[in-house]
């Protein structure tokens, strides 16, 4: 099966060998991951203008009844809970696939010049 991906890029000049043509492609996958989550990210810290952290912060005030989160504003009281918590549970999980991928980057950069 591998050999079957592997061998087009081999075939037509694009690899001089396996090695060449796995590291090429595990180097576009995870790269194009990073960008991935990294745009999810990028996308809540720039909506909420404040860390994740903060934010898990602030949604446990909102579902407490003490905050209301300046950027949902214009939701209802249950709206805020909802799309907070709906929120926080998507940018928690992007941010850990960030850190994994991002640390997968690492280790094929240092395979690389190993």
């Amino acid at each position: 099966m591998v050999k079957k991906i592997i061998d087009p890029f081999l075939i037509h000049g694009i690899c001089k060998d396996e090695a060449e043509a796995l590291k090429m492609l595990a180097k576009d996958y995870v790269q194009r991951q990073v960008g991935r989550y990294r745009e999810r990210v990028e996308h809540f810290r720039s909506f909420y203008q404040i860390s994740v952290e903060e934010f898990a912060e602030q949604v446990a005030a909102l579902c407490q009844g003490f905050e209301t989160i300046p950027a949902l504003g214009h939701l209802s009281k249950q709206q805020q809970v909802l799309q907070a918590e709906d929120d926080l549970e998507e940018w928690q999980a992007a941010e850990q696939f960030l850190a994994r991928w991002q640390a997968v980057e690492a280790e094929l950069r240092n395979a690389s010049t190993a």
